[in-house]
C-alpha cells in the first residue's frame, strides 16, 4: 500500500470522524490567496439547496444517506443538475444519470481515454511554515454544510502527499505543471525552484514514468534575479518560466512590479531563455483583489494585458501563456460585468488579451483558464462558456490550455467535467458569433484539455494518449486506490468567505 493511499485513509478518517461533509462541486469563489473570495451569491445559495434537495429525494433510493450519495458519479451529475436549475441548461447531464450509477459508469468508460494536461496545479513545499495561509484559512474555513461542526485546516491539506491524491487519484488528470508564486519575503513561496525540481523528480520516479513538469520562478527586479535564472537553467532544467508582473501577488505594496516589454530590465532574460531553448513563458495576469483601483493604486495595471502584445512581437522565439486567461479581478459576480458582456460580448481584459493575434500579428500568446473557467462555472456558467469561446475566437482553437488551479480549488476532477458538459448558449453564438465549443471529447475540447499544452511542450505522439500511461506505477496505484473503495473527500483548500 502506498503511502499516498494511507495518506488519503488518515485524511478521510479524520474528515469523517469530525463530521466534515462536502459538495461535489463548491459552492462558493474559492481564492488561493491572491484576492478576497467574495460572499456567497443568492443563486449559490439556491444551486446548494436545490442539490441538497436532490440527494435528499435521490440517495434513499440507493441505501446510502446523502453525504455517501454526493461522493458517487450519481452525486457529480446531480450537482450540474442543480446548476441547471438554477442558470438554466448551460450542462449537458441527463436524470439517467443522478439517478443510476451505470449510467455514470458510461460517462466514465466515454472518457477514459482523454489526455488531460493541467498546466496550472499548486501545493506547498514540505516544511512550508508561513502561519498566514492558515490564519486565511481558518477565518474562512473548510467548506462544509451548515450546523456541521468544522475542523481546523492545517499545512497537510496543502502539501505532496493530498495534491497527489486529489490530481492524479482523484480526477482525471493524466499530466500536470506544477507552478509556484513570487514573493518579496521567501518565507511566504509556495515553492523554491529547487523544491519544483526536487518534487517533480520524486513524483516521476515514484509514478514510473513523466507525469509532472516543472516551472521555475523569476522575479525580475529583485536582488540576485538573473543569478537564479542562470541557477534555474544551468541545475534545475524547468519545463517553462512562471512570472507576476505585480511582483508579489500576497503583497498590495510590492516592491518588484514589471513590464513584459521593458527592454532593459527583462528582455536580457528572454535571451537567456531562448538560448537555454526553455521557451515557454507563463505570467500571472488578471485575478486581482476586487477593491485593486483603490488598494494597489500603483501595481494594477501591471496585471492587464497592455504589455503582452509588444513583448510577443518582439520575441517570436518564446511562447507567452497568460493565466487565469487576464480575467479581470473577481467579475463572475458583479452585476455591471454581466450587464456589460450581455451588451457588448466582451469581458474586460480577457478580450483584450484574445484580441492581441489580431492587433500585433502573433501567434506566439495562449490563454491559460486556472481559476477565471473555476470560477464562473459556479457563478455564472452562461459566462464562462462564452469566455472560453472568446479565447477560442480571438487566439485560435491551438493557443487556448487547461488549468485548474487545484489543489486549492480541491480536485480538479469537477472542473474537468463542467468543461465536458458546457456549451456556449445558441443566442450568445448568434448575437456575438461565438464558436460553439462542441462534446466533451469534440476536437475543440480535445485540444484545449490537453493535445495543445502537448504541442507546447513537445510531447511525443505517443505520451499524448492516456494509453502511455496506462502501465507506469501511477495507474498501478490508483488501481489500487480505487480497488480499495476511495471515494472523492470533496473538499476545497484555498479561502472562502465565511458568511
Amino acid at each position: 500500500m502506498t503511502d499516498w493511499i494511507k495518506a488519503d485513509r488518515k485524511a478521510k478518517a479524520r474528515l469523517t470522524r469530525e463530521g466534515d461533509w462536502g459538495l461535489p462541486i463548491p459552492t462558493r469563489i474559492v481564492s488561493n490567496g491572491e484576492y478576497t473570495p467574495p460572499p456567497q451569491t443568492e443563486d449559490q445559495k439556491r444551486v446548494e439547496a436545490a442539490l441538497w434537495d436532490i440527494a435528499g429525494q435521490l440517495a434513499p433510493k440507493h441505501g446510502m444517506d446523502r453525504r455517501a450519495f454526493l461522493r458517487t458519479s450519481m452525486g457529480m451529475a446531480a450537482a450540474f443538475g442543480a446548476l441547471n436549475a438554477v442558470f438554466g441548461p448551460l450542462y449537458s447531464v441527463a436524470d439517467a444519470e443522478m439517478q443510476d450509477a451505470e449510467a455514470g459508469a458510461d460517462m466514465a468508460a466515454r472518457y477514459a481515454g482523454q489526455f488531460v494536461f493541467d498546466g496550472h496545479l499548486h501545493f506547498v513545499h514540505d516544511d512550508y511554515a508561513w502561519p498566514g495561509i492558515l490564519g486565511f484559512r481558518n477565518a474562512a474555513r473548510m467548506m462544509q454544510a451548515e450546523g456541521v461542526p468544522q475542523r481546523d485546516p492545517d499545512f497537510s491539506d496543502v502539501k505532496f502527499d493530498n495534491f497527489v491524491k486529489e490530481v492524479y487519484f482523484d480526477s482525471d488528470t493524466t499530466v500536470g505543471i506544477i507552478s509556484t508564486a513570487t514573493s518579496d519575503d521567501p518565507a511566504r513561496e509556495f515553492l523554491t525552484n529547487a523544491h519544483i525540481a526536487r518534487d517533480t523528480a520524486r513524483l516521476n520516479a515514484a509514478a514510473g514514468s513523466r507525469r509532472l513538469l516543472g516551472h521555475a520562478a523569476f522575479h525580475p527586479g529583485t536582488p540576485g534575479w538573473m543569478d537564479e535564472l542562470d541557477e534555474a537553467i544551468e541545475v534545475h532544467r524547468p519545463a517553462s518560466w512562471k512570472g507576476y508582473t505585480i511582483g508579489d501577488p500576497l503583497t498590495p505594496a510590492s516592491q518588484y512590479p514589471w513590464r513584459l516589454d521593458d527592454e532593459e530590465l527583462v528582455y536580457p532574460a528572454y535571451e537567456k531563455m531562448v538560448r537555454a531553448g526553455i521557451r515557454n513563458v507563463c505570467i500571472h495576469k488578471g485575478l486581482m483583489p476586487a477593491d485593486y483601483a483603490t488598494r494597489m493604486p500603483d501595481l494594477w495595471e501591471h496585471a492587464a494585458v497592455t504589455d503582452v502584445g509588444k513583448a510577443a512581437q518582439d520575441w517570436p522565439q518564446l511562447n507567452f501563456i497568460i493565466y487565469h486567461a487576464a480575467l479581470r479581478p473577481v467579475v463572475m459576480f458583479d452585476p455591471g460585468f454581466v450587464a456589460n458582456f450581455e451588451e457588448t460580448g466582451r469581458m474586460e481584459w480577457a478580450s483584450d488579451l484574445a484580441d492581441i493575434p489580431a492587433r500585433y500579428g502573433v501567434n506566439n500568446v495562449y490563454a491559460d483558464v486556472g481559476t477565471s473557467f473555476g470560477q464562473g462555472a459556479i457563478t455564472q456558467p452562461r459566462l464562462a462558456a462564452a469566455l472560453m469561446s472568446i479565447l477560442v475566437k480571438g487566439l485560435g482553437e491551438d493557443r487556448v490550455v487547461w488549468g485548474s488551479d487545484a489543489v486549492w480549488w480541491g480536485s480538479p476532477q469537477w472542473q474537468i467535467e463542467a468543461f465536458r458538459r458546457i456549451e456556449v448558449p445558441e443566442d450568445l453564438q448568434e448575437r456575438f458569433a461565438l464558436p460553439a465549443l462542441g462534446a466533451g471529447d469534440g476536437p475543440l475540447k480535445t485540444k484545449i484539455f490537453g493535445t495543445n499544452s502537448a504541442d507546447l511542450y513537445g510531447f511525443s505522439e505517443a505520451e499524448r494518449t492516456v494509453a502511455h500511461y496506462a502501465n507506469d506505477r501511477m495507474s498501478a496505484h490508483k488501481a489500487e486506490y480505487r480497488a480499495a473503495g476511495a471515494e472523492p473527500s470533496n473538499a476545497v483548500y484555498g479561502f472562502i468567505h465565511d458568511s
